[in-house]
């Protein structure tokens, strides 16, 4: 009786709205649990962290290792946070401190050129066309465009030139190079433009000058000091004057005799 009903229940045909559920709903549920896989794993891949350092700033960034970052005022960098522990790489423009946890190769991608470590303390100035890295501890590498390479040792210091090559500089004094994160900023035989460039950065006001753009300023000033002090200092040692146009815009112009 019981394999009779059995029997005569399998020789029944299906509704077509049974079929077709169990046709379509196996694929689908596939498919879909296979974009969303792909969905995932895009996400982890190139979801991008960017963190940007305003004028007047300075900020410190943690990475997921725990390596860290302290950028100096306008400085950029972006990272993929959830595919750091596969890939520790980073891009960055401006300037900055890394210290970075031992593991695997660390690398800092700008647009002049890369620099490559295991585990160190570095700073990275990576601003227009100029490229330079000072190594305090363990070893820095260091790869222009070009394909050229330094190796930097502690107390050294690389810069990559126009032409791709790299200038190195051995057993230097590396504070200066670093004062910045003690808000102290050093110059020796720096070109003008570029220190009023640094006090604009530093104190996010707008400073306008059609000087010579060869014009040399050695000197220093702490960023404690109020702008106008600062303004004080400089422009007498290039022979020149400021004028106050608003509260966060000043001109600099020719030194009266």
């Amino acid at each position: 009786m019981v394999w009779n009903e059995i029997e005569k229940s399998m020789e029944e045909k299906p509704s077509s709205r049974s079929l077709s559920v169990r046709f379509i709903s196996r694929p689908m549920s596939i498919a879909a649990g296979l974009l969303l896989l792909i969905g995932i794993g895009t996400f982890i891949r190139f979801y991008q962290v960017t963190i940007q350092t305003p004028a007047g700033e300075h900020q410190l960034a943690e990475m997921p290792d725990g390596s860290t970052i302290n950028l100096n005022a306008e400085s950029t960098l972006k990272y993929h946070p959830y595919w750091w522990k596969f890939n520790r790489e980073l891009h960055f423009e401006g300037e900055a401190f890394f210290e970075v946890q031992k593991g695997g190769k660390f690398s800092v991608i700008s647009k002049n050129g890369t620099t490559q470590v295991l585990g160190t303390s570095f700073n990275i100035f990576s601003r227009n066309d100029n490229y330079k890295v000072t190594c305090l501890t363990g070893s820095v590498q260091v790869i222009s465009k070009t394909k050229n390479n330094a190796l930097l040792q502690p107390n050294s210091k690389a810069e990559i030139q126009p032409d791709g090559t790299i200038e190195i500089q051995h057993n230097i004094e590396p504070f200066p190079e670093i004062s910045w994160k003690k808000n102290i900023f050093m110059f020796t035989a720096v070109p003008a433009y570029e220190v009023f460039h640094e006090i604009e950065r530093q104190f996010g006001v707008k400073v306008t000058t059609n000087m010579n753009s060869h014009a040399l300023y050695t000197g220093n000033f702490s960023r404690d000091l109020d702008v106008e002090e600062i303004l004080g200092y400089v422009c007498p040692a290039l022979g020149l004057d400021y004028n106050r146009k608003t509260a966060t815009e000043f001109v600099i112009v020719p030194r009266r005799e």
